[in-house]
């Protein structure tokens, strides 16, 4: 086993010496930094001198194979990779800007033929420096602020580097070795690179204020480092304020000036606010900082006052705004204050009555020191009760002092014998401040007496008996009294205002008071009384009184028990009741007012049912009476009166009666109401009821209905309808429903309407020498005596009716009475009604000969539409025929449809597809034919052409601002036709104005004209290709009504507009045909010239062509399909010569052509051919325009030198499926184009026959 072992190693070695062996130059492993150049060497050891042939290759670190090149740049890679080979033995491999995907082994492989393969690999390491650093959750290169006792941590970055990347922490350039505040981690990347995370906490101090903390990467391997900063900013409050006094004495006086100084140092950010407190009130924040010192002050001066002693001055101060680094710090300073008492307060009893013992103390305000207090009284110096007392308060002190004597012990000092004086003075080192107190002696007034101005009838010694209504006055008086004595009036325990009260000389207070008697006051009690503040109860003297008054009210009401409702026929009962009374009334009527003129009903009460005896005011009674209402009674007055002897006058009072009793309408039943059909009505059935009527039912003809019923409508009494037609009419009863009854009310409405045809005969076809009947029904309301005619033509025909609604015609038929009957029918309201019913006789069919129906048209390829429209009975049938051949049914080039347009008329429509050139020679006949016979009418097919001009223009209706104007359409031309009505006022100011508007109907209203304006009408028509036709003469006038509506002759007017454009016209004319004889004249000369020419140079050719031998070449006509110029035009089927130039006419000599007179220049028209039929023969191009050169010469044509021996041209070989297929495309022109013309050729398809050149014969131009 262990020879094995040894042999397997040996073998190993062996193979490894090997492998290597036949290189020159081994590749080596190799490293390079990212983005640098390389190269991988490798070389062949050759044995001998001969050149060796190899092939070389070298494998990429993807294991790609680069291929086997000469020198240079290699296809891929970015053509970062190249061979480079100084000799046939070597291939070194260079890599430009080495990337990270280059990172591995390369392998260079070599192969000799003789020798066999050979390989060797070398690793590339790609390195990746560091290139930068970055702080996490913080900016690079900036400064961090840090809180004073905050612990920092701080991560810093190293991305992708490869190998990975050294980070080394540094403290303002000082390494920091202690690696239990750095923690690392690393993040591996699929690119092979790595990113480095380091942790590094630190707690800066007050000592490391500026400092920075550096982040180091570093790689041994591509000795490359960078790095990152972070200043530190550490924030840490200002020291404690520094406080002090400015002269340095704490102890002033009040009005002092008093200056204190606060000084703070340090504090990052230095202090934000440095400020002034007395009591823990703000008074000073302004402070400055001294940059010199280094520190903040802030200097509050004040003026002192007593509110300052003792008070607590403190400096704040803090240098973060919102987020303080710690508490505000802050310093005191007190201060002592001396000053006077401002006042003193004396307390105790101003008043007191004789013989009491007075109390007084005096208290003065704060002041410091304390104060000493002295009395007076009455100017004389008097000792205190007592030792004064110093209380300390929050600025000062309070000193007080009581005194105490007796009142009779101060009277005798005084000089006014009521009243004594107290004075009290306190004073200190400061100042003094004295009081005064007055105290009043109280003494009782003499007992009141009342006394009364004039005696009454009635009265005793402690009685006053008044009427209601009658003056009382009284006088109070009293004697003496300290103070004086206030007097007062009572009127039982409610208090009397309104006195006048006076003191006279004699020292008598006289009170005096005014009354009115009121029956509140009857058997009340009247007090004087006296008070003042030396006695404790009132004196008091009074008098009753005693009032005579009636009744303060009389009621009247239903008894109690009894029915509430006065009902019409029952017996009823009312109660009148007499308030309390002074005294009690004698007697009591009943007054029945039942109209304002005549004299009441006067009853008198049967019992008095109850009398109460009032203790103190007077007495009630009540009084009944019985009655029986009647509807007249209901809203009357009732009036009750009652007397007394003793009383001044009679006291009355009223009552409504309220008498209940069923609806009763106003008007006698039944009414008729008579309304035309269409109108409107409103009837108001006026109800009396007490009480109102609660529920109303309407019925028509017995039948019950809610509100409303057609067009009739029903609201409580009221019956009112709108647009009322005849079923509205019949029988409406109401009915008034209240809690005491009912009733009802019938309305008879009757509704006229007018007559109207409510039957009539159907149309009738008879044979002549058969009766005809016609029969004709009517309905309206009123219906009248032959109200219902036959008429025809406007004229009545004698009927025989069956009654007034119903009439019958009876005809014998002949060809006299076909036509149209009109039943009339009227009734005398409205507009009469009218319908026709149609007799026919059987007849033959009849072709109607309309312009518009009586030519076709179409292009070649396109399609064509007949009409024909016949009249017959029985309805007509149609057959068409195209020449002599009829056609039969729908096909591909026919279509037929038939339509019924009335009883006796009936319409055909022949469509004809894909036009030929022989459908222009074939007559269309259109033959309709029925039982009775057959009619024909031929219809022209042709080209498609401007539309006719319309006829039978007509005006139809005319106003003040409007005219209406209808015409006749003529034959459209084969394409749909709208229309343009041309219109002017005649004799406008303005000048001519010629307006045109465009319509699709045959029938037009013109508004915003001018009354009373005459104006002119012309129409023409336009088909959809354009073409029009010329106005229709002679003009149509019309004049607008007046302004007041009415008519204007304008004959007179348009009869001088007449002759003036008659004159006009003349002139012009004589104008035009002088002009058109010099053109003839200029015409005939020169067209003699060219005659003369052309027979000259006839005969020289015919001359050289018998020389010849008869051979004529036959070649191609001048301007072959070619707009002629504005000098020549067709005339009798010949072309007029035009002058020519001088060079066209040499030309003409050198160019012999065969013209045949039937074929040249024929013109053509654009209807049959379209444009993009004429392809560039001879002058056009492919778009059908003229080439400018080849217009109106044959110079520049071909390009041969001569036309002889030019064959005819044939048509172009799309011609024929182009015409075959239908695809002619329209296009639209003006009337005033230049004809085409078309050469001896004739386009294939639709030339009848084959042409024979031989036949062309004619003279050689």
């Amino acid at each position: 086993m262990k020879r094995r072992i040894l042999f397997i190693l040996f073998l190993c070695n062996y193979w490894l010496s090997f492998s290597y062996c036949g290189f020159r130059k081994v590749p080596q492993n190799v490293s390079v930094i990212l983005g640098e150049e390389i190269t991988l060497q490798c070389a062949y050891e050759s044995r001998g001198t001969s050149i060796v042939e190899l092939d070389s290759q070298w494998r990429s670190s993807a294991g790609n194979l680069l291929g086997i090149h000469d020198s240079g740049r290699l296809p891929g890679h970015q053509g970062r990779y190249s061979y480079v080979k100084d000799s046939p033995e070597e291939l070194d491999l260079k890599i430009s800007d080495v990337r990270l995907d280059d990172d591995g082994e390369f392998e260079c492989q070599m192969l000799n033929p003789d020798e066999g393969p050979i390989r060797a690999a070398a690793h590339l390491n790609v390195i990746v420096p560091p290139t930068i650093v970055y702080f996490e959750n913080y900016q690079t290169n900036r400064s961090i602020e840090v809180f004073e006792g905050t612990e920092l941590n701080v991560t810093c970055v190293a991305p992708n580097t490869k190998p990975k990347a050294q980070i080394y922490w540094f403290i303002n350039g000082q390494r920091v070795e202690d690696r239990n505040r750095i923690n690392e981690k690393d993040a591996y990347h699929m690119n092979k690179t790595t990113s480095v995370y380091s942790s590094f906490l630190w707690k800066p101090r007050r000592e490391d204020q500026k400092k920075q903390v550096v982040c180091e990467a570093s790689q041994y391997i591509s000795g490359k480092k960078t790095s990152a900063h972070l200043t530190v900013d550490l924030l840490y409050a200002p020291d404690r304020p520094i406080v002090s006094i400015v002269g340095g004495d704490s102890f002033v006086r009040v009005g002092d000036n008093v200056t204190v100084v606060c000084i703070v140092r340090g504090g990052n950010p230095r202090p934000h606010f440095v400020s002034w407190y007395v009591n823990e009130l703000p008074v000073s924040n302004r402070f400055e900082f001294d940059s010199n010192a280094q520190e903040s002050r802030n200097t509050y001066s004040f003026i002192a006052n007593s509110h300052h002693n003792g008070a607590s001055f403190e400096c704040h101060t803090s240098n973060r705004r919102g987020e303080p680094v710690a508490e505000a710090q802050k310093n005191a300073l007190h201060f002592r204050v001396s000053y006077a008492p401002t006042e003193v307060l004396l307390l105790g009893n101003s008043e007191v009555r004789m013989g009491e013992s007075v109390q007084i103390q005096c208290r003065s305000k704060e002041s410091n020191p304390a104060p000493k207090i002295s009395w007076l009284m009455n100017g004389h110096p008097v000792q205190a009760s007592g030792p004064q007392e110093e209380l300390e308060q929050t600025h000062g002190f309070v000193s007080v002092s009581n005194l105490s004597f007796n009142a009779v012990d101060g009277l005798r000092s005084a000089a006014d014998g009521h009243q004594a004086t107290v004075t009290c003075t306190a004073e200190n080192t400061e100042g003094s401040v004295s009081k005064e107190f007055v105290i009043h002696i109280l003494v009782p007034p003499s007992r009141p007496k009342i006394t009364v101005d004039v005696d009454g009838p009635h009265d005793s010694h402690h009685v006053i008996a008044r009427q209601e209504g009658e003056d009382l006055n009284l006088t109070c008086t009293t004697k003496g009294g300290n103070p004086k004595p206030h007097v007062a009036w009572y009127m039982g325990h409610e208090k009397i205002s309104g006195s006048q009260n006076r003191l006279d000389s004699e020292g008598v207070m006289v009170s005096s008071i005014s009354l009115t008697a009121d029956p509140s006051m009857n058997e009340e009690k009247l007090r004087c009384s006296v008070l003042n503040k030396a006695i404790e109860q009132p004196l008091i003297d009074s008098k009753t009184i005693k009032v005579f008054y009636q009744p303060r009210r009389l009621q009247i009401r239903q008894p109690e028990g009894v029915r509430h409702q006065l009902v019409a026929g029952k017996e009823s009962t009312l109660l009148c009741i007499s308030s309390d009374a002074n005294p009690p009334p004698t007697s009591i009527h009943w007054f029945f007012h039942l109209n304002a003129e005549g004299e009441p009903l006067m009853f008198t009460g049967e019992t008095i049912i109850n009398e109460t005896r009032m203790a103190d005011s007077g007495s009630t009674l009540e009084n009944i009476v019985s009655f029986t209402p009647t509807m007249q009674y209901d809203g009357i007055v009732v009036r009750c009166s009652a007397k007394n002897p003793y009383w001044t006058s009679v006291k009355n009072t009223t009552f409504p009666l309220n008498v209940m009793y069923p609806p009763m309408p106003l008007v006698d039943s039944p009414i008729k109401i008579v309304v035309v059909e269409g109108e409107s009505f409103k009837e108001n059935l006026t109800v009396k009821a007490n009480p109102p009527v609660s529920a109303w039912r309407w019925r028509k003809n017995g039948i019950p209905f809610e509100h409303t019923i057609g067009n009739v409508f029903a609201r409580g009494s009221v019956l009112s309808g709108r647009s009322l037609t005849s079923q509205d009419a019949g029988q409406y009863t109401m009915f008034a429903i209240n809690s005491v009854g009912n009733v009802n009310f019938t309305i008879h409405l009757i509704v006229e309407y007018s007559a109207k045809i409510i039957r009539i005969s159907s149309p009738v076809i008879a044979s002549e020498g058969d009766t005809v009947v016609l029969e004709c029904e009517a309905d309206g309301h009123p219906k009248k005596h032959e109200m219902v005619e036959w008429r025809r033509k406007g004229i009545t025909i004698a009927s025989s009716h069956e009654d007034s609604t119903r009439v019958v015609l009876r005809l014998n038929a002949s060809k006299t009475i076909e036509g149209e009957y009109v039943c009339r029918a009227d009734n005398g309201v409205g507009q009469p009604a009218e319908s026709s019913t149609l007799v026919f006789l059987n007849s033959a069919p009849q072709v109607l000969n309309l312009p518009i129906h009586s030519k076709a048209a179409g292009s070649l390829g396109g399609k064509a539409k007949a009409k024909c429209r016949a009249q017959g009975v029985p309805l007509s049938n149609f057959v068409w025929y195209s020449g002599s051949h009829q056609i039969k049914g729908n096909s591909s080039k026919y279509t037929i449809t038939n339509k019924r347009m009335d009883l006796n008329m009936a319409e055909t429509t022949l469509w004809i597809n894909n036009i030929s050139p022989d459908d222009y020679q074939k007559e269309l006949r259109c033959t309709a034919f029925n039982d009775l016979g057959s009619d024909t009418n031929i219809i022209a097919l042709g080209p498609l052409s401007a539309p006719d001009v319309p006829h039978n223009i007509r005006i139809t209706n005319t106003t003040d601002q409007s005219i209406s104007i209808a015409w006749d359409p003529g034959f459209d031309g084969g394409t749909n036709q709208h229309f343009e009505l041309h219109y002017e006022k005649y004799g406008s100011l303005e000048g001519r104005q010629e307006r045109a508007i465009n319509t699709t109907h045959n029938q037009l209203r013109l508004t915003g004209l001018n009354p009373a304006s005459t104006y002119l009408f012309q129409v023409r028509s336009i088909n959809e290709r354009g073409l029009s036709s010329p106005l229709s003469t002679p003009a149509v006038h019309a004049t607008t009504l007046n302004e007041d509506g009415l008519q204007v002759s304008a004959v007179h007017t348009f009869n001088d507009l007449i002759a003036t454009k008659a004159t006009q016209l003349l002139f012009i004319t004589i104008c035009v045909l002088l002009l058109l004889c010099c053109c003839i004249i200029i015409l005939y000369i020169s067209q003699r010239n060219r005659k003369k020419k052309l027979q000259e140079k006839t005969e020289l050719v015919r001359a050289n062509g018998e020389s010849s031998g008869g051979i004529i070449h036959r070649v191609q006509v001048y301007g072959a399909t070619a707009h002629m110029p504005p000098q020549a035009r067709l005339t009798d089927g010949r072309l007029l010569d035009a002058d020519l130039d001088a060079s066209e006419d040499e030309h003409s000599v050198r160019t012999m052509i065969e013209v045949n007179p039937n074929g040249c220049m024929q013109q053509i028209s654009t209807d049959l051919y379209e444009r993009s039929l004429f392809t560039e023969y001879d002058g056009y191009d492919a778009s059908g325009r003229m080439n400018p050169v080849a217009q109106y010469s044959t110079i520049g044509r071909r390009p041969y030198g001569t036309y002889a021996n030019v064959p005819y041209p044939e048509p172009p070989n799309n011609l024929s499926p182009a015409l075959s297929r239908g695809s002619l495309q329209r296009r639209r022109q003006n009337n005033n184009n230049s004809p085409q013309y078309l050469t001896t050729f004739i386009p294939e398809s639709p030339r009848p026959g084959p042409i024979q050149f031989a036949q062309l014969e004619g003279d050689l131009v």
